[in-house]
């Protein structure tokens, strides 16, 4: 599976080996600002399926009382080999959000369970809190889980227990999920927060530049990109040169577009699961029925679609990407978890 959520990303890329008409449209010339994004997958299945849906908020909640107090209704929850996984927070996971942060998290394994409460008052704040009971229960079939009325106690800054220092939490909570009828591509809407701030300039001798700035622990980074862009019908096609194993490539994407008064949509569709040596398509499609909970062998094509809205004017406010709150746990604990789509431009580099 880490495989997979490697790749997924690259296979955005498109080589390109058809020659591009040599016109290019005055309208597309100038600058184009990033104003926003979005990333569905079309599923279709053999039979009927019902996956958790692992972005809009759950069913009930958590409630949290005592030296914090909040409600945690959002939950994710994974099974892979014996090994389960549960996650229960005050927001996403998958956007950027706003401290403090808290969560709950659920882990067992061969019957050894261990639960933690964690409340995240900045990236590098965090308080930890323990129980010694383990009053609670899960149902994986309908993505529910329940816990009684239990006691969290703090640590301090050496990780001391501290009695003084405690939460109550109780609740069930239950995930949304959605139902994917046998045999009809079903759109399956994901998480695209990981798309930086972004300009192209396209200028009218062919060439093109592009910038991308991150925001990584409020310190903004950009890089600039160069290369050429044509046009071949509806298709965008653009060569971006980089530095990789001491000499410069050429990454080349080519985006479906269209343009409606100050507005350029840039698509990009990909068959995820395409026949490959290195990769069978079956091994493809197993890995993505487990990682979305879908009944193995059920699944059979996966299409991603992302849809890159800009704009040529500049916006008001800067929207410098951010890392999602807590990405850095996630990757450490929950590292299976982690589907973070990135944006396409980001091809091979």
């Amino acid at each position: 599976m880490k495989r997979l959520l490697i790749i997924l990303p690259l296979l955005f890329w498109i080589a390109c080996d058809e020659d591009a008409e040599d016109t290019l449209p005055t309208e597309l010339v100038g600058t184009w600002y990033l104003s926003n994004s979005g990333v569905y997958m079309e599923m279709t299945t053999n039979s009927d399926q019902t996956m958790i849906d692992q972005i809009g908020p759950g069913i009930g909640s958590i409630a949290v009382d005592g030296a914090v107090n909040t409600s945690m209704t959002y939950m994710i929850a994974d099974e892979d080999y014996g090994w389960v996984s549960i996650m229960v927070t005050n927001q996403s996971i998958y956007e950027p959000g706003n401290f403090p942060f808290y969560y709950l998290m659920v882990s067992s394994y061969d019957g050894d369970l261990s639960v933690i409460f964690s409340v995240a008052e900045s990236f590098d704040y965090e308080t930890y809190y323990f129980t010694d009971s383990l009053d609670f229960s899960y149902d994986l079939d309908s993505y529910t889980f329940t816990i009684g009325s239990t006691e969290f106690f703090g640590t301090d800054m050496y990780g001391v227990v501290d009695s003084s220092l405690s939460v109550t939490l109780s609740g069930t909570i239950q995930a949304n999920t959605i139902a994917i009828p046998a045999n009809t591509p079903t759109q399956v809407d994901q998480n695209n927060n990981f798309m930086p701030e972004m300009t192209i300039t396209l200028e009218a001798d062919g060439s093109i530049v592009r910038t991308e700035t991150y925001d990584y622990y409020e310190e903004p980074e950009t890089e600039t990109y160069e290369g050429t862009w044509s046009v071949s019908g509806d298709q965008l096609i653009i060569h971006e040169e980089y530095e990789g194993n001491g000499e410069t490539e050429v990454d080349t994407a080519e985006f479906t577009f269209s343009l409606s008064g100050n507005t350029l949509a840039l698509i990009i569709e990909e068959d995820l699961c395409e026949p490959d040596e290195d990769y069978p398509m079956d091994e493809c499609l197993e890995e993505v029925s487990m990682a979305f909970g879908l009944d193995p062998g059920s699944l059979t094509d996966l299409v991603m679609v992302q849809i890159i809205n800009f704009s040529n004017t500049p916006p008001m406010l800067a929207r410098a990407a951010s890392k999602p709150i807590l990405k850095h746990l996630l990757q450490r604990k929950f590292s299976d978890r982690s589907h973070i789509l990135y944006n396409p431009f980001q091809g091979n580099k």
